[in-house]
């Protein structure tokens, strides 16, 4: 990964501060860096950046589900739709 990419605000070690607001929460420009053990602004790095795994394995986990999800809600349509046909296609037949 390119070097102006390995910010702090996109490492997996980068820990966020967040203030309460009115109904919901405010993301700050700073965190805490679990590597340098150390207040850091978001647009810092440093030579111990890494990926943020967790959240890649969550998002491909999710990705994975809502696939299952949406084949298996194609398959009842397509059931419904061929049911359709040969139903259209019996009474034609009588008329």
């Amino acid at each position: 990964m390119k070097e102006e990419n390995k910010k702090c605000w996109s490492c997996g070690r980068f820990q966020r501060y967040y203030t309460k607001g009115y109904g919901n929460l405010h993301k700050e420009d700073i965190g805490f860096c679990t590597s340098q053990n150390k207040i850091v602004c978001k647009d810092e790095g440093c030579k111990m950046w890494n990926y943020r795994q967790k959240v890649r394995n969550m998002r491909k986990q999710m990705a994975i589900s809502s696939i299952v999800d949406i084949c298996s809600k194609l398959e009842v349509i397509k059931h419904i739709l061929t049911e359709e046909r040969e139903l259209e296609k019996v009474k034609n037949e009588k008329y």
